[in-house]
């Protein structure tokens, strides 16, 4: 009978319990070095990984074969696929670890884009291509948005997780079906931008679109192609996003908390993000709280 594979989630954890804190980042020796720099056979059920290594060496287990790793490799496992790691004590780099379910890019790739992410792919990049460079450094923003904790920002983090999956995609010889044109990732990067900037504000799409030099209509699709979301959507999701940090990581009142989004009404206020996250402020203060004092 073969040995059974163990199945981990990033840390023990339930679906439920890491729905709100959904993507995690760690350098490669920090883990590894605990165990000998190897990481033996292991699945997780729930959970998609980016491995970067910036610099030294190693092994990846995937598909059952044991793939050389050298530095500027890119390993993806997604869920349920088995995976292990050997490193050499002087590697450098980064795991970036996210909820399977939260992929940011369903409805940017087609179905063969799709396939393509459901296998375990390794990607060697080019240090003299402009995409493996892009996707060298994306992977080290992510990695540094991501270790800020709070002071991050999950909408970029998610933007940037596109990019790199879609250009891994790329360099890695998939057919990308409707490919997002550079120049469109550029202007979705810019609204990403724009809209940490501005979203206390209240602006609406058409001041985005402006200062990008487009129509509303062009905006949206380019929105849609990168993010598969409206921009309305994009911007009330960096307004929630704020107002769950608020409640959990600070003990304002749910009225300053609304104060300091914008919102002259805490009604209104408690509506909007009622009809976002299915639960007033109080209801989800009060969820939040009761899972970190589990």
């Amino acid at each position: 009978m073969p040995r059974q594979v163990p199945t981990f989630s990033l840390y023990g954890e339930t679906t439920d319990e890491v729905a709100e804190f959904w993507v995690h980042a760690e350098s490669i020796p920090s883990r590894s070095r605990l165990h000998n720099w190897e990481i033996k056979p292991h699945r997780h059920d729930a959970l998609f990984q980016i491995l970067h290594i910036r610099c030294g060496s190693g092994e990846a287990l995937l598909d059952g074969i044991w793939t050389r790793l050298h530095p500027r490799s890119v390993v993806t496992v997604p869920s349920r696929a088995d995976h292990g790691f050997r490193f050499s004590p002087d590697v450098d780099g980064s795991v970036i670890t996210f909820m399977a379910r939260r992929l940011p890019v369903r409805s940017a790739g087609g179905p063969d884009f799709r396939r393509w992410l459901s296998s375990p792919r390794h990607i060697e990049l080019d240090g003299d291509d402009p995409d493996g460079v892009y996707l060298a450094e994306t992977l080290s923003r992510i990695e540094r948005e991501v270790s800020a904790g709070p002071a991050g920002t999950p909408d970029l983090v998610e933007a940037y997780l596109a990019s790199t999956l879609i250009l891994l995609y790329r360099l890695g010889g998939g057919r990308q079906q409707g490919s997002i044109a550079t120049r469109d990732q550029a202007r979705f990067d810019r609204l990403v931008s724009l809209i940490s900037d501005n979203f206390r504000s209240h602006r609406p799409v058409e001041f985005y679109a402006e200062r990008l030099g487009l129509s509303s209509a062009h905006l949206n699709r380019i929105a849609r192609l990168v993010s598969g979301k409206p921009t309305s959507h994009l911007i009330a999701e960096r307004i929630v996003g704020e107002a769950k940090r608020d409640l959990v990581f600070s003990n304002l009142t749910v009225q300053l908390v609304a104060s300091g989004l914008g919102f002259d009404d805490q009604a209104y206020f408690t509506r909007f993000f009622t009809r976002q996250t299915g639960m007033s402020p109080r209801q989800y203060r009060a969820r939040e709280m009761a899972r970190l004092t589990a």
